[in-house]
């Protein structure tokens, strides 16, 4: 039997681990930290209810809130998209990441090493045994990456979070996202009530910025709506963190799988990954398990996540590139062009939040959900 060998417990890697499983195959789970839940709260945990349907995981016992639309803010206007049910929810990360623990531990199928960081020499002398499958899931910096030579990265967000409690929330099921390249360049601010009375204040900024993520959200937390939103709030936490925003150009060698925000199977309009990367954590496990019985080449992993996937991806990219480099004035013209030609009206119907493709499939063919 072959050995997988899985660096990093976050949600990739123990969505792969979870497959895998389902599969009969054991694997070893590696990570520095001292739990599967430790930091897990540095991220956001804004995701769509469909996309965490076909993801698989069960995510339910970890929700905080649910989400019906949004408002986003551009240029001194805004425009408003909403359904009549939940579209989205907003999933506790510790919660989540120590559910997904506590499930493979009971099935004894994944053996968890914490406080333990693969070092490269390490690395590089398991994949020399071809009976090896290193899986890397060791997020936006990996070393499993660097180690085995894969592109690099070309874009990066810095972000950075904060989450109040005591805080004046007129609907607590609406996320509110701001776009202006003065005050988060590259990116967006955004506002996320976990509760009637806490939220979730953040900006992402575009790391080749000159300016840092901490310093981006004293800005924004002095804008007049945030300023509303916070008075009289309580700081409970804050979190820096960074996340991938391109795809590496090759995710797989031999006997090595990048996953997640390893590989970049990030949304880039919004920063999460939650949903692509379990989803190719599937298809890893899939290919994982047809190389351990039937030996298809683990090659096959490539071929496959980006034929699925990568199309989404390229989307969102596309659409991040466009709205990082408008001006006020631009994004202002713009609402006012959605408000007027009835956009707010065709998303709310039609759109999804992790496939803008499927989005304008819809719109296009006018087809309901």
């Amino acid at each position: 039997m072959k050995r997988v060998i899985v660096v990093g417990a976050g949600i990739a890697g123990m969505s792969f681990a979870s497959q895998l499983c389902r599969h009969g195959i054991p694997c070893e789970i590696y990570d520095s930290r001292e739990n599967a839940s430790e930091n897990a709260e540095r991220a956001s945990g804004i995701l769509s209810k469909k996309g965490l349907e076909k993801s698989g995981i069960k995510y339910k016992e970890s929700i905080e809130n649910n989400l019906i639309g949004g408002v986003v803010h551009a240029g001194g206007r805004e425009i408003m998209f909403k359904k009549n049910h939940t579209v989205a929810y907003i999933i506790d990360r510790k919660k989540l990441a120590q559910s997904m623990y506590n499930e493979l531990k009971a099935g004894n199928c994944a053996k968890f090493k914490f406080m333990k960081r693969i070092s490269r020499a390490e690395l590089l002398e398991l994949s020399n045994d071809n009976n090896n499958i290193i899986i890397g899931a060791d997020g936006a910096v990996s070393t499993v990456a660097s180690t085995f030579g894969f592109p690099k990265i070309e874009k990066y967000v810095l972000t950075y979070k904060a989450v109040y409690s005591k805080a004046k929330i007129k609907n607590a099921h609406y996320v509110h996202l701001f776009f202006d390249n003065n005050v988060t360049p590259g990116f967006f601010g955004w506002a996320a009530p976990h509760s009637r009375s806490s939220i979730e204040i953040g900006v992402g900024i575009e790391s080749s910025g000159k300016i840092n993520s901490r310093q981006a959200f004293k800005k924004f937390v002095e804008t007049q709506i945030i300023k509303e939103m916070l008075n009289g709030a309580k700081l409970e936490y804050e979190h820096a963190s960074i996340i991938p925003i391109s795809i590496r150009k090759r995710t797989c060698n031999e006997n090595v799988l990048l996953i997640g925000d390893a590989a970049g199977q990030v949304k880039a309009t919004t920063g999460g990954g939650i949903i692509f990367g379990s989803l190719c954590a599937k298809t890893a496990a899939d290919i994982v398990y047809k190389n351990i019985t039937c030996n298809m080449p683990l090659q096959e992993y490539e071929k496959h996540w980006r034929r699925r996937y990568a199309n989404d991806l390229k989307v969102h990219e596309i659409v991040h590139n466009f709205y990082s480099v408008l001006t006020s004035k631009q994004f202002r013209f713009l609402i006012w062009v959605a408000n007027s030609i009835g956009v707010d009206s065709l998303l709310s119907k039609y759109g999804d939040m992790d496939s803008w493709l499927s989005t304008i499939n819809n719109i296009l063919l006018r087809k309901r959900y």
